[in-house]
């Protein structure tokens, strides 16, 4: 007789999260207030929010983790609301150097 010994399968579970930005563009004129919502689905460990300029690769702007508020620079401001699932990210007295693009990604729990 034989035995063998029972085989491990490995098993990978993979977390989706599904992440809305809105609005998709905005525009503006200098000293102008603006708002993003970054809108999200399941759990998450932290909301990452990230500026991209013209040319250039997206840099991190900062990290908001459970009901969090930061402020980056001079005039971003930015939110998580956990239990609404949405992150806001503001701009206030937008400047000439605040035109960007804006990313916002999360960190699935």
């Amino acid at each position: 007789t034989v035995l063998k010994s029972p085989q491990i399968i490995p098993v990978a579970l993979f977390w989706l999260v599904n992440v809305e930005q809105s609005p998709l563009s905005l525009t503006g004129s200098e000293g102008q207030d603006s708002s993003l919502t970054c809108s999200y689905s399941g759990t998450v460990r932290n909301v990452q929010w990230y500026r991209q300029a013209p040319g250039e690769s997206p840099a991190l702007l900062g990290v908001l983790y459970k009901d969090e508020r930061a402020t980056w620079g001079l005039n971003l401001r930015a939110e998580l609301r956990t239990t609404e699932k949405h992150s806001y990210l503001n701009i206030t007295e937008a400047q000439l150097q605040d035109a960007a693009a804006y990313l916002c990604a999360v960190e699935a729990q």
